[in-house]
C-alpha cells in the first residue's frame, strides 16, 4: 500500500462519473479511509475481507473473471470494481485480474455505504453497474447454449462423424451394402491410394443403391466404380456449419464428406446431423430464395435480410463469420436472379460469368452494402447478343436493388456496358490499370482487384487473376503507386493519440469506421495479396497468405487481423443501432458511447494500422509517400 495524496485523488474523482455529482461533504466522507495500491500485470485480486469494497482504477486496465476464469467484463481508467462485493457480498466469487500494471484507489467500505445512503443517484449508478455485469455473467454461464445464429459459426469438425466406412472402387455393391448395414450408416466413401494416403474419389449413398441398382434391376455384383458419385462435393474441417448447409442446399445432397487439405477423408456430415444441430434462419432464407419465381416474391422474402443481419450481430457472432453468412445469402440471391432472367429471356447465346467485386467478393458485406459486379463473356457478342446480355444484367442488378442490395452509386454494375466484356477485354483492362499510374487506374484497382465469380465456370476468372498477378510481379512501379494511393488516408489519430472526429455535418464529432479504419486495412491486405504468388480475395485470408509466403511478419499480420475484427465488430454494432433507430445503416460512431477501455482499445487499433502503413510504405514504395 502506498502513501496517498488526497488532493490528487479528489481532483480525479471530481472529473469521473458518478463521483463528479457528489456534494463537497459527500466527497469528504468518501475520501475518509481511502488507500492506494499498485497491481502488477497478471496479478489476481480476490475480493474478500478488507478488499470486499469498492475500487476505482486511476490508471491501467483489469478483467473481471469468474472463479473458473470465464471473462465477465473488462474495465480501465475511471471504472470501478468490487461493486458486487460491497453491495451483495460477491455471491458469484468474482475475481479481478490486472491486464497491465495498474494504479487503484480503494474506498473504505463504511464511508462508501454512508454516501450510498445519502445519494439516490449515486446508489442508482452502482445498482445499474451491478445489474449490467450480472447480465454479462449470465451470458458467460450460458455460453454453452448456442443460439441458431451462433451455431452458424460452429466448425464442421465439431459436428461431423469421424467413424468412416470406406471401400475401394473395385469392391462390389453387395459387399458395400453389407458393410453399410452392419455399421448402420447411409453412405460409404470410395477411396484410392496407399493405406495411410487414401484420397477420396467418390461416394455411394443408400439413395444411389436404390436408384442406380435396385430400381434398374441390376446385379449386386456391379463394382462401386460404376455406381458411385465421382469427385463429390466436400468441405475442410474448419469450414462452418453455414457453409455445409449452403453446399447441401445448392447441390441437393444429404451427405457431405469432410476432407483434409490433401484430400484425405476425415469425417462425414449428413443432413440429419445438421438438422439435429440446429434450425438455421439463413439457410431457411436461402431455401426460400431458391423457391421464388419472380423478383417481386424475392423482394418480399428478402425483407428478412436486415433483420437477419441485426440478429447475427446481437448474438455476438464473429464479424468474419457474419461476412461469410451474408456472402452465402447474397451469392445465392444473385444466382437465383440470373436463373429467373434466363427463364424470362431465354437460353444465353454463349457461356458467361457473373463477377462480383468489393465487399461481396471479400465476403465482408454489412447493413447497407451496395453492389459491385460485372459480366465476362466467352466471345465478342453480336448486336442481338449484346442486347440479350444488357437485358439480363439490368434484370439482375435492378432485382438486387429491389431485394435490398443497393445499386452502386458509381455505376460499377453489369448493367453498365463498360463492365460487360469478353475475357480478353477484361484481361486488357486489368493490364492497362497495372501499367498506368493514373488516379483513375489506381481507384479501379482498389475495387476490381477484389474479384470473385458467383455464376458460371470460374476458370476464365482464375486465368485472369493469374495473369494479373504476373503483371503486378513485373511492375514494381504500379505496386508503389498503389501503395502511395492507399496510404493517402490515415487513421483518425492526432497528437497525443486523440481521436480526429468529423468537424461538421450530419456526423459531427463522430468517427467513420469504414473509410477511416476498415478500408485502410483492406487496402494494406490488398497490397500484400497482389504481391503474393497465390491469390486470395478476403482481407484475413490475404494477410494469412502473406505470412505463409513470408512477406509479412506474423506479429504484424495478427495485429492487423485483430484490428480488422475490432473495427468490423464496432461497425456492425454501430450499423445495427442506426438501423434500429432510423431504418438507415451508418458506419459512423460517436466514441463517447464507448467505455474508457473500449476507447483505449480503439486508439490502439488505429495505432496498429498506422504502424502497418509505415511498414508497407517501406516495403512497396521504398519509403516515399
Amino acid at each position: 500500500m502506498a502513501a496517498i495524496d488526497v488532493s490528487e485523488v479528489q481532483k480525479f474523482i471530481l472529473s469521473t462519473p458518478p463521483f463528479s455529482n457528489l456534494s463537497t461533504a459527500q466527497v469528504t466522507t468518501l475520501l475518509t479511509g481511502i488507500s492506494i495500491s499498485y497491481v502488477r500485470q497478471g496479478q489476481t485480486l480476490t475480493l474478500e475481507g478488507e478488499a470486499a469494497t469498492l475500487h476505482l482504477i486511476r490508471r491501467g486496465a483489469c478483467e473481471i473473471r469468474t472463479p473458473k476464469g470465464a471473462l465477465v467484463d473488462q474495465i480501465a481508467d475511471g471504472e470501478c470494481f468490487g461493486v458486487s462485493s460491497v453491495l451483495a457480498q460477491n455471491p458469484d466469487g468474482l475475481e479481478i485480474v490486472a491486464m497491465e500494471d495498474s494504479l487503484v484507489y480503494r474506498f473504505d467500505k463504511a464511508s462508501f455505504l454512508t454516501v450510498i445512503a445519502q445519494s439516490d443517484a449515486f446508489a442508482l449508478f452502482f445498482k445499474h453497474t451491478r445489474h449490467h455485469r450480472s447480465r454479462k455473467l449470465l451470458r458467460t454461464q450460458s455460453g454453452d447454449i448456442n443460439t441458431p445464429a451462433l451455431q452458424l459459426s460452429t466448425p464442421i469438425e465439431q459436428v461431423m462423424t469421424r467413424q468412416l466406412i470406406q471401400a475401394i472402387p473395385e469392391e462390389t455393391v453387395q459387399v458395400a451394402a453389407a458393410r453399410m448395414t452392419e455399421a448402420r450408416v447411409s453412405s460409404i466413401l470410395i477411396v484410392e491410394g496407399k493405406e495411410k494416403k487414401q484420397r477420396l474419389v467418390g461416394i455411394v449413398t443408400d439413395r444411389d443403391l436404390r436408384s442406380r441398382v435396385l430400381a434398374l434391376g441390376i446385379t449386386a455384383d456391379l463394382s462401386l466404380a460404376e455406381v458411385m458419385t465421382g469427385e463429390p462435393a466436400t468441405l475442410l474441417p474448419d469450414s462452418l456449419v453455414m457453409q455445409a448447409q449452403t453446399l447441401m442446399s445448392e447441390h441437393n445432397i444429404h451427405h457431405l464428406p469432410v476432407v483434409s487439405a490433401e484430400g484425405l477423408p476425415v469425417g462425414m456430415v449428413t443432413a440429419a446431423d445438421l438438422l439435429r444441430h440446429q434450425e438455421l434462419s439463413p439457410i431457411l432464407l436461402i431455401n426460400q430464395i431458391h423457391r421464388q419465381a419472380s423478383v417481386d416474391s424475392l423482394a418480399r422474402v428478402c425483407k428478412q435480410w436486415p433483420i437477419l443481419i441485426v440478429n447475427l450481430i446481437l448474438t455476438d457472432m464473429k464479424p468474419a463469420d457474419i461476412g461469410k453468412v451474408l456472402a452465402a445469402v447474397s451469392d445465392n440471391l444473385t444466382r437465383r436472379l440470373i436463373e429467373l432472367a434466363i427463364k424470362t429471356l431465354g437460353k444465353p447465346p454463349m457461356a458467361f460469368q457473373f463477377l462480383v467485386f468489393g465487399s461481396q467478393a471479400r465476403s465482408d458485406q454489412s447493413l447497407g452494402s451496395d453492389q459491385d459486379n460485372g459480366l465476362m463473356l466467352s466471345r465478342a457478342p453480336t448486336q442481338t447478343e449484346e442486347e440479350y446480355f444488357a437485358a439480363l444484367a439490368s434484370f439482375v442488378c435492378e432485382g438486387l436493388g429491389e431485394c435490398g442490395i443497393r445499386l452502386c452509386p458509381g455505376n460499377i454494375m453489369a448493367s453498365n456496358p463498360d463492365w460487360r466484356m469478353t475475357a480478353a477485354q477484361w484481361r486488357q483492362v486489368f493490364s492497362n490499370w497495372v501499367t498506368s499510374a493514373a488516379p483513375s487506374a489506381l481507384l479501379n484497382a482498389s475495387i476490381f482487384f477484389d474479384i470473385r465469380c458467383v455464376y458460371g465456370d470460374d476458370e476464365s476468372v482464375a486465368n485472369l487473376i493469374t495473369e494479373v498477378q504476373k503483371d503486378v510481379a513485373k511492375n514494381s512501379l504500379f505496386l508503389a503507386s498503389l501503395t502511395r494511393s492507399a496510404l493517402a488516408s490515415k487513421p483518425p489519430l492526432g497528437f497525443f493519440r486523440h481521436f480526429l472526429l468529423e468537424s461538421s455535418g450530419e456526423h459531427k464529432h463522430q468517427l467513420d469506421l469504414k473509410h477511416q479504419g476498415l478500408a485502410l486495412i483492406n487496402d494494406i491486405a490488398r497490397l500484400y495479396g497482389l504481391a503474393c504468388r497465390t491469390y486470395r480475395v478476403g482481407t484475413i485470408e490475404r494477410l494469412e497468405q502473406a505470412i505463409r509466403e513470408k512477406l509479412i511478419t506474423p506479429d504484424t499480420a495478427r495485429n492487423l487481423i485483430d484490428a480488422w475484427d475490432e473495427l468490423n465488430g464496432l461497425r456492425l454494432d454501430a450499423q445495427r443501432r442506426h438501423w434500429q433507430s432510423s431504418g438507415k445503416a451508418s458506419a459512423y460512431l460517436d466514441p463517447s458511447v464507448l467505455s474508457p477501455l473500449e476507447r483505449k482499445h480503439l486508439k490502439a487499433t488505429f495505432a496498429t494500422i498506422k504502424d502497418a502503413q509505415e511498414i508497407v510504405l517501406q516495403r512497396f514504395a521504398r519509403g516515399y509517400a
